[in-house]
């Protein structure tokens, strides 16, 4: 009994082995797809060291850039066609030379190729003014990290990050409310978010009944629309107008789902 256990845990295994090896091996099979023919890939993927630019290399290969086939060259520059090294590395400067288009003041019209709404957001805010008049303020690494590989979720890590500037050490007036706006701003985006998503269960439970729910899905997906501004929005930094936003959206997804609830109900 005992052998027979053991062999059907066996079989389970080796089949969820398989079924990996092959989505592994279909995923290897995908990326040459896009990638063919660029040697920025080829040559960093088998690089070992400098460990910094093997393990940037590795932020990029999980990246959404990558999924997105957005490789080294769209921000960085060069020749992703050449072979030879120093040709493939033509017009690559370092991020602290002011010519490099990762340069603080270059970033957004770098990433403006791809995420225009964000960029017009962000370059009207006061911030990016004084990033430009004095170098003081952020820019997309400062909450994005490199290659954009991070997106704030957590509300009190939006807020630290906000409080490394907003504070009394770095000759700026303490503002300890602007933390604590930028944290609860993050909280009101996850609580939208959540009352959407139940609100989309809701309806599908309510379908699996027999009711149609059309006119609440378009509703809903007006709502979506709001957070999504509200979001795009956040990159200008004008808190209190954002939390509005995502407040509309909240109250606007949570009144169709207690009528979806309702309905249900009855």
């Amino acid at each position: 009994m005992l052998k027979k256990f053991l062999l059907v845990i066996f079989s389970g295994l080796w089949c969820v082995t398989l079924v990996l090896a092959q989505r592994s091996a279909n995923a290897q099979q995908n990326e040459p797809a896009v990638y063919k023919n660029n040697s920025c890939v080829s040559c960093h993927s088998q690089l070992a060291e400098p460990v910094r630019v093997s393990n940037k290399y590795l932020e990029w290969q999980f990246s959404k850039h990558r999924e997105k086939g957005v490789s080294c060259d769209k921000c960085h520059g060069g020749n992703s066609t050449a072979a030879d090294k120093q040709k493939a590395h033509t017009g690559v400067q370092k991020a602290s030379v002011r010519e490099s288009r990762l340069y603080a003041f270059n970033q957004p019209e770098t990433c403006n190729t791809c995420h225009k709404s964000i960029v017009n957001s962000f370059v009207q805010s006061d911030h990016y003014k004084k990033l430009r008049a004095v170098g003081l303020g952020p820019t997309c690494n400062t909450c994005h990290a490199h290659m954009a590989t991070k997106v704030l979720y957590s509300a009190s890590e939006a807020s630290d990050l906000c409080a490394q500037c907003h504070n009394a050490i770095n000759f700026l007036p303490p503002r300890p409310e602007i933390p604590a706006q930028a944290e609860d701003v993050i909280l009101a985006f996850q609580r939208a978010n959540n009352v959407i998503n139940w609100a989309k269960l809701l309806i599908a439970e309510g379908r699996r009944h027999g009711l149609n729910f059309d006119a609440d899905e378009t509703q809903l997906r007006q709502s979506e629309a709001l957070l999504s501004d509200a979001k795009i929005a956040w990159h200008s930094f004008e808190l209190r107008d954002v939390r509005k936003r995502a407040d509309d959206a909240y109250f606007a997804a949570s009144r169709i789902k207690d009528s979806v609830r309702k309905r249900i109900a009855q």
